[in-house]
This record gives structure tokens, sequence and C-alpha cells, in this order.
């Protein structure tokens, strides 16, 4: 009887194993600002997630399109300025700043 418990009992353990959901060991357990991950989630917010500035020329990368101060980009995205660190937008009438994330480093004395 205690084997036909023990087998029943090891079953059940081994069958919810496989209900047991991965996670991406990189992520954190809690986001650093509640309101940056809800502005990111949003479908409708750009993202910014590159500038280069040459003598030249001045590019940034929003929403994975590269692009000039001046271009307009899908999601009626219109760059006006960019900036070392940020890059002014016009959308849909809506005049909005994107920022690239700042991330402060440990120097070593």
């Amino acid at each position: 009887m205690s084997k036909i418990l023990l087998n029943a009992l090891l079953l059940t353990v081994v069958s919810l194993s496989c209900y047991a959901v991965e996670q991406d060991p990189t992520r954190p357990a809690y986001p650093a600002n509640p309101s940056e991950t809800a502005i990111i989630s949003s479908e409708d917010a750009p993202r910014l997630s590159a500038i280069w500035i040459s003598e030249k020329s001045r590019w940034a990368t929003i929403n994975g399109v590269q692009a000039k101060q001046g271009q307009t980009i899908p999601g009626n995205i219109k760059i006006i300025k960019i900036r070392k660190n940020a890059v002014t937008i016009n959308q849909n009438g809506n005049i909005k700043t994107l920022q690239l994330l700042q991330r402060s480093y440990k120097t070593t004395k």
C-alpha cells in the first residue's frame, strides 16, 4: 500500500514539473520604475534606441527605424531635433522628448 502511495506521489510531482514556467534569468525581479515599464509596454510609445552625430549629419533610431532630423517615420512621428542624449519628436501633434537611458558606472579609485 505504501508503495502505491509513494508511486502516486512521485508521479504527481513529476507531472507538475511540466507546468513550470521558465523566466529570463537576466530580467530584474522588480522594475526600477513602474511608470517606465508602463511607457515601454505601450504599443503607441515611440522608443529611442540610438543616436549618431557626426560633423555632416545627425541620425536617430526610433522604433527600429533610422531617420534624419526633419524626416517622418511610420507611426506619424516627425523628428524635430536630435541632440546628444535626446530626440524631440512630433507625434500626431504632440511634442515629446525621447531620452536615451543613462547608466551610472562605478569607477575604481
